[in-house]
């Protein structure tokens, strides 16, 4: 064996070192973040799992009035801000929200109850749905 041959192998033991030490920082960093990405998703589904909620809908002809009590049967707490409220398929974003008769809090807990009030409803509500930030929703089909 020559001298050509001991240097063509050092020179593919160092290529193969400097194209390791290019790939394998990568495939780790990759790696870590597949594997956040699949804690929060169970973390996601963990919390679905134990969220749930009962409507309840009452509409006021005389005052034009839509009341809408989201009472939190689950064990997880919800947001307010992350709940949405639809009225026959229209998000309604202009309803005054309160919890437990608070009008400042933010989050319900298990057992209380969730108010969203909605002033100026000129026609019947047909239908009334509530999404939750865990992505449970709920419909009532009669107001």
């Amino acid at each position: 064996m020559g001298f050509s041959t001991s240097g063509a192998v050092a020179i593919i033991f160092i290529g193969l070192l400097v194209a390791v030490g290019i790939v394998y920082p990568t495939v780790e960093t990759a790696h870590e973040r597949r594997a956040d990405a699949i804690d929060e998703r169970d973390e996601r589904a963990l919390d679905l799992r134990n969220s749930d909620i009962a409507l309840e809908a009452t509409y006021d002809d005389a005052s034009d009035e839509l009341s809408v009590n989201v009472t939190n049967t689950g064990t997880t707490t919800l947001s307010v801000t992350e709940t949405t409220l639809l009225v026959d398929g229209v998000v309604r974003t202009d309803a005054a929200t309160s919890v437990e008769g608070d009008a400042t809090r933010e989050r319900v807990h298990s057992g209380e109850v969730l108010r969203f009030t909605l002033v100026d409803v000129t026609n019947y509500p047909n239908r009334v749905k509530v999404v939750t930030e865990h992505g449970l929703a709920r419909i009532l089909m009669e107001v």
